[in-house]
């Protein structure tokens, strides 16, 4: 069968999250925009529509990134944007090939897809975690009840947290089946495709001048560790300094130096216990932290660094960025076996994974399953207890160490074997072509599949406003009831004052936009007014609830009245 290249591609622009208000630097935002820039940059598809909320300043995000590769570079995919809110204009649906969202959310794209357009393209979505205990219900048990299809995939970042999401589907699926007599199951597919680095930025530097940069002395062996501060969600960094410590009293004539750069939690610093415990152990002389580390700079940092290491324990993680960060600036990880960094570190090839262990341990947490009842508090409360279960092999953890400051030959070949795994298996070019590749398969699946249709499976989820509420009125406005201008409404048509506007917002919502339309026509109709169905009848080429709001409205504020009714 020839290949049905993607040459159209819509895009959710919900995945771009405003940083600013964001007190840390997450993984999850730096990937969603690599993936974007490299798509652009790097993708074969003709076009992207980027579907946005005009009111969470989306398009302008997207515009901003565009524009500005677009200056670094020769861009030739077109960009298009698309409203959320035109959906209910019932514009015409853009004809795109694969719907994808580089974040976890798949709701809204099944919904787009089954309500809003006649081909049934393939849904992709990108996982960033699967421990939360809110996502029981949020995802885990939405993604049994909603309709996917054969040629639907879950993106998951690596082997580990596949497994992870298969086992919970699974299990959440026998017992609803056991105890509830409800056989529902996940139809789509879970596929593997890692994130990927840049590694036109993420390269190896001079190690001199990117020292004297940072204030790093020449001769010293550096360790280096960059991320969030947080054993709530991230890692225990306290075994790190542990083997710090016992490597400085092996080593008395060496300089050694430990950096910890990120960024603390301002609901749940870290920082001030630890610089405390940092003194108990007596090595805040050789030890440095790079608080709120500027992290642009962060691919030089690497190249100062001899080694990366990242003690990482916590079930919140599904891939993690840094090691292949390091990767490919030439520096050697050592790192803890688990999760992600299993499909990543080559253990004595690239660096070392040192042994992780775990017990059996969640069956109390699994029986108080929502509790604490604050799902925020319940989170970080879960994963901080779950991690200080997981132990790092220390004697292991200090051995890989002290191997790469006694051998500088194999830290030279563990450099020099890093760049080129980077280059091979995650640089960016590498990873969009798993994707489009992915999606030329999901639909190659698609032409061999039949277009049931499925709107039905979500009418549980429309919301019954007016059906639900009907009580609450003292009347419901029939399609034959009359509407004319008030004096008011004649003024607005003089130019003598305005519409009224609360929010900003109104300005993209059609039912405003549609307003000054209605007054003229109801206007031209004379004193007598006109019926609802008349004016739903007159603006058909807009829903019929559209116009029915938008009367509405101007009812509302005062620039129509019911002859009918008494005044």
């Amino acid at each position: 069968m020839e290949n049905q290249k993607c040459k159209h591609l819509g895009l959710m622009g919900n995945s771009f999250r405003f940083t600013p208000g964001l007190d840390a630097v997450f993984g999850y935002d730096i990937a969603v925009n690599d993936i974007f820039k490299s798509l652009f940059t790097y993708g074969s598809v003709e076009q992207i529509t980027c579907f946005y909320d005009p009111s969470n300043y989306q398009d302008s995000i997207i515009k901003k990134k565009y524009h500005s590769l677009c200056r670094r570079q020769q861009i030739n995919v077109k960009l298009n944007l698309y409203s959320e809110f035109d959906f209910w204009r019932q514009s015409k649906f853009p004809g795109i090939d694969i719907l994808h969202s580089a974040s976890m959310e798949f709701m809204p794209l099944v919904y787009m897809r089954e309500f809003f357009s006649e081909a049934k393209y393939p849904i992709t979505y990108t996982i960033h975690g699967a421990s939360y205990p809110d996502y029981i219900n949020s995802f885990y048990l939405m993604k049994l009840l909603m309709p996917f299809r054969p040629y639907d995939s879950l993106i998951c970042t690596s082997k580990a947290v596949r497994s992870a999401v298969r086992e919970m589907l699974d299990n959440m699926n026998s017992l609803l089946r056991k105890h509830n007599g409800i056989d529902i199951c996940y139809n789509g597919r879970l596929d593997v495709i890692p994130l990927g680095v840049n590694t036109d930025i993420f390269k190896p530097h001079d190690k001199i001048p990117v020292r004297e940069e940072f204030n790093i002395p020449r001769e010293a062996f550096v360790i280096l560790w960059i991320g969030r501060f947080s054993a709530y969600d991230k890692a225990d960094l306290y075994p790190l300094l542990r083997v710090y410590r016992r490597l400085r009293e092996k080593n008395p004539g060496k300089e050694l130096l430990l950096i910890l750069a990120g960024h603390d939690r301002r609901n749940l610093p870290m920082l001030p216990a630890m610089k405390k415990y940092i003194k108990v152990l007596g090595i805040n002389d050789g030890l440095r932290i790079m608080e709120n580390n500027d992290m642009k700079s962060r691919h030089r940092l690497y190249s100062a660094a001899d080694i990366f290491t990242s003690p990482i324990d916590n079930i919140q993680e599904t891939f993690g960025l840094t090691p292949i960060e390091a990767m490919a600036c030439g520096t050697p990880q050592v790192v803890s076996d688990w999760n992600g960094y299993k499909d990543t570190v080559v253990d004595g090839v690239t660096g070392f994974r040192i042994p992780t262990f775990w017990t059996q341990c969640d069956n109390d947490i699994r029986y108080a399953g929502m509790l604490p009842s604050d799902p925020d508090h319940r989170s970080g409360i879960h994963h901080l207890i779950l991690s200080q279960s997981v132990a790092v092999d220390l004697d292991k953890y200090e051995k890989a160490i002290q191997t790469l400051i006694d051998n500088p030959l194999l830290k030279k070949q563990m450099a020099e074997n890093s760049v080129r795994v980077a280059r091979e298996k995650f640089s960016w070019p590498n990873i969009i072509k798993k994707y489009e590749d992915l999606w030329t398969e999901l639909q190659q699946v698609r032409s061999r599949t039949g277009m049931i249709d499925m709107r039905d499976r979500l009418a549980f989820l429309q919301p019954l406003y007016c059906r639900a509420f009907s009580s609450y009125p003292t009347k419901f406005v029939e399609k034959d009831d009359i509407f004319a201008l008030t004096g008011e409404g004649i003024q607005f048509l003089s130019g003598e004052v305005p519409l009224p506007r609360q929010y900003e917002i109104q300005d993209f919502l059609p039912e405003y936009q549609l307003a000054p339309k209605l007054l003229e026509f109801i206007n031209s109709a004379g004193p007598r007014g006109v019926s609802l169905n008349e004016i739903t009848t007159a603006f058909n080429i807009f829903n019929a609830d559209t116009v029915g709001r938008s009367i509405m409205w101007l009812f509302k504020q005062g620039f129509l009245f019911m002859p009918g009714e008494n005044r």
